[in-house]
């Protein structure tokens, strides 16, 4: 608690800063139905801020190195308030895009400088309660910007207003840190076929993550709108499968502590298409909105746990030294995904209508659970006692890989390993 304690004003900045970006995200949703945005157009917008996470996670560690923590944080704090407002103020396809672009570069920007922070205060023995903590407060604010969403209607300015006002309060208690400034340390990524040949089923599962990922978040309030939900039932629909992440991401990652990691992917693969594909079952036979929700929350119990399944499976082949290296790869792996995801997701649900969104979230998840079969097939397990302890991850920034539990005691070792990325004899998934 002592650890958390002293992170503390960091981790209310990143509440109140991701409840802003939370109602914003269902908002445009809900706003873009309304105004009668197409699926296709809204997925194209939607797909605008995972196209900024990447160029964000490119060029902001630059930025820091030449402006410092708190200068870098401050601009894109605003700069993301007012690209906000500016949503509100001028509703047009175009321009959503590019305002979603600016976004993507501004959130995963303060993400960077905010896991600097919390990997500076975080010792040795403290960085696996840290790094949970964070995880979980991560959830919490997105949970948390749904709820917002009943503050005000949808088609006038108040509710841009309100996630503008939150994205610029957050910048208080994380500006008003005593947490000394970190360096920022370029992360090193490896290439796609070195990491493909090192786990094939941690690169397919981190993509697909990505692709369903990014179609939920982007079209999910789009989807509840469209079935005939009012606000309070799209910020439910979206409440409740974020409340399935957060209560069952830590079981589990878990039970892969003590399992085949792969079976464990499987089934929470499988069980998160079960939960899409009901969902969208649902609509389509006129099902009450009861079985909507249920269907919501399986999902996302399940659905969260499979980026940290395969960053984790693919973790337990490496040498710990190349952690950050190989989950930064891993990062822009599932933010590819989360591009495709909402332009694929919308020209399904413009051509077949609402309920292809949920079964394409469904097919997305269901590959790589297919996919882990088959190399189950061909391949032994790491055993269990070799495996590395879980650690909830979502591709947040690689900043927070450097509170990797292990990390730390590993970098010491880091001048001393060769440039082989596997585990020995060890270079696939063996």
């Amino acid at each position: 608690m002592q650890a958390i304690a002293s992170v503390f004003t960091l981790l209310l900045g990143v509440v109140v800063i991701l409840s802003g970006t939370g109602l914003l995200g269902t908002l445009l949703g809900v706003r873009g139905q309304l105004e009668g945005f197409s699926p296709t157009a809204l997925g194209l917008i939607m797909s605008g801020y995972f196209a900024g996470f990447v160029v964000g996670t490119l060029l902001i560690p630059r930025l820091i190195r030449q402006a410092g923590h708190v200068r870098v944080f401050a601009t894109l704090a605003s700069l993301a308030s007012v690209a906000t407002l500016l949503h509100g103020l001028y509703v047009t396809p175009g321009l959503w895009f590019a305002l979603r672009l600016l976004s993507g570069i501004c959130i995963v920007g303060l993400y960077i400088a905010i896991e600097s922070w919390l990997n500076e205060r975080a010792g040795n023995e403290e960085r696996g309660h840290i790094l949970s903590a964070y995880m979980t407060t991560t959830l919490i604010g997105l949970g948390f910007g749904q709820v917002l969403l009943m503050a005000g209607a949808a088609e006038n300015l108040e509710l841009f207003a309100l996630a503008s006002v939150l994205l610029s309060l957050g910048l208080v208690p994380v500006a008003m840190t005593r947490v000394a400034e970190p360096p920022i340390v370029p992360a090193s990524r490896l290439g796609l076929a070195k990491l493909y040949s090192v786990s094939p089923l941690g690169v397919v599962g981190c993509i697909f993550a990505g692709v369903g990922s990014g179609a939920f978040w982007g079209l999910a309030p789009v989807f509840a709108t469209v079935i005939g939900l009012d606000k309070a039932g799209v910020a439910t629909f979206m409440g409740l499968t974020i409340l399935g992440g957060i209560v069952m991401l830590w079981p589990v990652g878990r039970l892969s502590d003590h399992r085949d990691r792969r079976a464990v992917l499987t089934w929470a693969c499988a069980l998160a298409a079960l939960g899409a594909v009901a969902t969208a079952v649902a609509v389509a036979l006129g099902q009450g909105t009861a079985w909507i929700m249920a269907g919501g929350f399986v999902y996302g119990s399940f659905a969260f746990s499979m980026y940290s399944l395969a960053a984790a499976h693919t973790n337990d082949h490496l040498d710990r030294s190349h952690v950050l290296e190989v989950t930064s790869t891993l990062q822009l792996l599932w933010a590819a995904g989360a591009i495709v995801g909402p332009i694929f997701a919308g020209l399904l649900m413009q051509r077949f209508g609402p309920q292809a969104l949920m079964f394409s979230i469904g097919a997305s998840a269901l590959v790589p659970a297919l996919f882990a079969c088959w190399r189950m097939t061909v391949s032994a397990p790491i055993p269990v006692a070799e495996q590395a302890e879980f650690v909830p991850q979502f591709a947040t920034s690689p900043a927070a890989l450097e509170m990797y539990p292990e990390e730390a005691e590993d970098a010491d070792d880091a001048d001393d390993d060769d440039d082989s990325v596997g585990r020995g004899a060890v270079p696939d998934e063996k």
